[in-house]
């Protein structure tokens, strides 16, 4: 059985760090660079050496549920994380994608931890994390979600 993750914001107290934008939200008019999203998933794909990756299009990076945020190394995109908001409370980390070109940035960690201290902010209560993995443990507020049924 699969378990499923959540983290409860309010048991958080992360800061947001500054290398990073939110590229796309609902209200937005300028598109993201989409070819350089995918880009950056192929990377991630090759890198975590995925044998059946998911495929993402240019239109889910605009699509008016998602929010698109970018992490940068030196003034470069280099990582990206789409949100999906499931409502004004709940805020699902849907994907993230980085190319690992600079491991010692722990982008993994740190996008986390910051869309944490970003979603808190905004009002948010959960941020879902969908499967169980150790890393995400190790995050504030980490709550296991009782199998449906």
């Amino acid at each position: 059985m699969t378990l499923h993750c959540r983290i409860n914001l309010k048991k958080t107290n992360y800061l947001q760090i500054s290398e990073h934008k939110i590229l796309w939200a609902r209200n937005y008019k300028v598109s993201p660079d989409t070819d350089k999203l995918l880009q950056i998933y192929k990377q991630y794909c090759d890198y975590k050496q995925f044998e059946s990756p998911l495929h993402y299009y240019k239109e889910q990076f605009t699509h008016e549920h998602f929010e698109v945020l970018g992490y940068y190394d030196n003034k470069k995109l280099v990582a990206w994380s789409l949100i999906y908001i499931i409502n004004k409370e709940i805020a699902e980390a849907y994907q993230f994608a980085w190319d690992y070109k600079n491991p010692e940035l722990r982008l993994g960690i740190a996008s986390l931890t910051n869309e944490c201290a970003l979603y808190k902010n905004r009002g948010f209560k959960y941020l879902m994390l969908n499967e169980v993995n150790s890393y995400k443990e190790a995050i504030d507020g980490f709550e296991l979600l009782p199998p449906l049924g």
